[in-house]
């Protein structure tokens, strides 16, 4: 009942210099969004984290992040490129897993850009039948991917370790909410908690209780931008013992209390 300030669940196209002004921490932390994106990173490089699997980027390179997966995006003054966002609509055939692409043929990167622009200018021209135009573009887009994956060219494959950190972050999405601690995540994969720290730490370059409070506080921070919710609501809402609890641990992180960390986004 608390989400009612996420955008609306539709198509978007939006620069990564765009992106960026929006604020480093909302795109920087582990997140997730209830659209399917796509990224296409034409300039620059850097590193994206999805499903706490974290790798490089470079000029050409396509990465799918399916709907409600924890990702961070590292961007950089020179990245260029584009975020496509897409409703999670199953007619329109899009991957079900995540996937990171370095696409080297130079038709598959002019024919991508063309899509993502024919959608961006469909969305500005607001016209007649836009949804339908929109859906078509996104088939368009679909297709590409499928066509792409299928070249089984330039794709970076998952190591066998790393389904147990995607399986973590999988669970960490739907249950950081809960107060749930790394102890309770092992349990249920059936590992040590060492063992769970270690491999995230060798995937995302963190270990586990660090990637589960980077999640919930920029849940916490979202909340505090995005909603009336007293703090004491809110951290009830995140799983916190107390209120008192969870200002420390929100100052720990962001080294402001959440009212001061509220007080500047409403006089603005």
């Amino acid at each position: 009942m608390f989400e009612t300030s996420r955008r609306p669940l539709a198509h978007s196209v939006t620069s990564l210099g765009k992106l960026r002004m929006q604020g480093a921490w909302k795109f920087e932390l582990l997140h997730s969004s209830p659209r399917h994106r796509l990224y296409w990173i034409t300039r620059g490089q850097g590193r994206i984290s999805v499903k706490c699997i974290t790798r490089g980027y470079g000029p050409n390179t396509a990465v799918f992040v399916p709907a409600r997966s924890t990702m961070a995006l590292e961007l950089s003054s020179q990245t260029q490129g584009l975020e496509l966002c897409l409703p999670p609509d199953d007619t329109l055939g899009l991957p079900d897993q995540p996937f990171h692409l370095r696409v080297s043929n130079l038709e598959a990167q002019t024919s991508l850009t063309s899509h993502l622009e024919k959608i961006e200018r469909e969305l500005a021209a607001r016209a007649p039948a836009m949804e339908r135009a929109l859906t078509a573009y996104s088939l368009l887009v679909s297709a590409w991917m499928t066509r792409e994956l299928a070249r089984q060219e330039g794709a970076i494959l998952r190591e066998r370790s790393h389904r147990l950190v995607e399986l973590f972050a999988e669970r960490m999405e739907s249950q950081f909410r809960t107060g749930k601690g790394v102890a309770d995540y092992a349990a249920q994969l059936q590992v040590t908690p060492t063992h769970l720290s270690r491999v995230c730490r060798e995937a995302a370059g963190r270990p586990a209780h660090a990637l589960l409070t980077e999640r919930i506080m920029y849940e916490a921070r979202r909340l505090l931008l995005e909603t009336d919710m007293p703090a004491r609501e809110i951290a009830e809402h995140l799983g916190f013992s107390s209120a008192a609890y969870f200002t420390r641990a929100f100052a720990h992180a962001t080294g402001r209390t959440p009212s001061d960390f509220r007080t500047p986004a409403r006089r603005a």
